[in-house]
């Protein structure tokens, strides 16, 4: 079982994803806070390579703590493949 990766309020997270299939038509990601307000909707993913995509989410420092939901959607004609992960925020300042 893999650790979810902690990030400091109010710093850059890159998120990267890698899919099974070249040259997807889309890639998007939607990421959700803590209490399920959504902090990126469907923003466009960029491309690294033909499979490989990325996005930073720049992180504020009036961000709720805790786990965040990534959802990645990736759209290859009419066919979706949906990826979920998470992420926590933590504030060291406490």
């Amino acid at each position: 079982m893999s650790r979810i990766k902690e990030y400091e309020i109010g710093t850059a997270v890159k998120i990267t994803t890698v899919l099974s299939l070249p040259n997807p038509t889309s890639v998007s990601i939607t990421i959700k806070d803590s209490s399920n307000q959504t902090m990126a909707n469907a923003q466009a993913m960029t491309p690294d390579t033909t499979e490989v995509y990325s996005y930073i989410y720049q992180s504020n420092t009036t961000d709720n703590d805790g786990e965040y939901l990534v959802i990645i959607d990736a759209v290859f004609g009419g066919y979706t493949s949906r990826a979920v992960t998470k992420f926590t925020l933590v504030d060291n300042d406490l």
